[in-house]
C-alpha cells in the first residue's frame, strides 16, 4: 500500500509543480477578491470652452480633410492647449492632404508655428520656407500680398536666429534678439518721420 502511495505521489508531482501551484493560487485570489476601483481622467487639460473649441476644430477637419484653413485651426487649438506634438502632426497631415489647394501655405505655416512653439528653430524655418514658396506659387488669389509680407518677415526672423547658431531652447532671448536685428521699422509723424535704427519684434504670423 505504501509503495502505491509513493507511485501516486510521484505521478502527481509530474503534473503539478510549484509554478502550477502558484498560478492556481493567483487565479483563486483573482476570483475571490473584489475588482479594483479604476479612475480615468481626460488627457486634455483646459476649460470646457477650450475643449469644446478643440473638439469642434477636429470635427471640422474630419468633415473637410483637404481644407487648409480647417487643419490650420485644429493645429492652433492643439497648440493653445499645450499639445505641441499633436499640433505639429495635425499641421503636417493637413499639408499632405491639401497638396492641390492654392492655400496649402496655411498648413505649412501652421507646422512652422507649431515647431517654433516647441523651440525647434530649424524645422520651423524649413516649413516657413515651404509656406512662403507655396504662397508665391499660389499668387495673390491664393495668398494675399499682406499675408506674404508678414510671412516673409516671420521667416526672416527665424533665418537670422538659425544663422546666428543660437539654440532657442538654451537662449530664447538671444534667438529673439538675433531675429529682431534684421527687422527695421519706420515711424511716421513729426520729427520722428525717419527710419529707426532700433529693431522691433517681428509680428507673429496669422493663423
Amino acid at each position: 500500500m505504501r509503495g502505491g502511495t509513493v507511485v501516486f505521489d510521484m505521478q502527481l508531482r509530474r503534473f503539478f509543480g510549484l509554478v502550477d501551484l502558484g498560478i492556481l493560487t493567483i487565479i483563486v485570489v483573482a476570483v475571490i477578491m473584489p475588482p479594483r476601483e479604476m479612475f480615468a481622467s481626460s488627457a486634455i487639460k483646459g476649460s470646457d470652452a477650450e475643449k469644446f473649441a478643440l473638439a469642434l476644430a477636429e470635427a471640422r477637419t474630419l468633415a473637410h480633410p483637404d481644407d487648409p484653413a480647417r487643419a490650420d485651426e485644429f493645429s492652433h487649438q492643439l497648440g493653445e492647449l499645450g499639445l505641441k506634438d499633436w499640433a505639429v502632426e495635425a499641421a503636417i497631415d493637413g499639408a499632405d492632404r491639401a497638396k492641390s489647394s492654392p492655400s496649402r501655405w496655411r498648413t505649412l505655416l501652421a507646422a512652422s508655428v507649431a515647431y517654433i512653439d516647441r523651440l525647434e528653430a530649424k524645422p520651423a524655418l524649413d516649413y516657413a520656407e515651404r509656406a512662403f514658396k507655396s504662397c508665391t506659387d499660389a499668387g495673390t488669389e491664393g495668398c494675399p500680398s499682406w499675408e506674404k509680407i508678414r510671412m516673409d518677415i516671420y521667416r526672416t526672423h527665424l533665418d537670422a536666429g538659425v544663422k546666428a547658431g543660437i539654440d532657442p531652447r538654451k537662449n530664447p532671448k538671444g534667438f529673439r534678439e538675433a531675429g529682431e536685428g534684421k527687422i527695421r521699422t519706420i515711424n511716421i509723424g513729426g520729427r520722428h518721420d525717419r527710419e529707426q535704427q532700433t529693431p522691433a519684434p517681428a509680428p507673429a504670423p496669422t493663423r
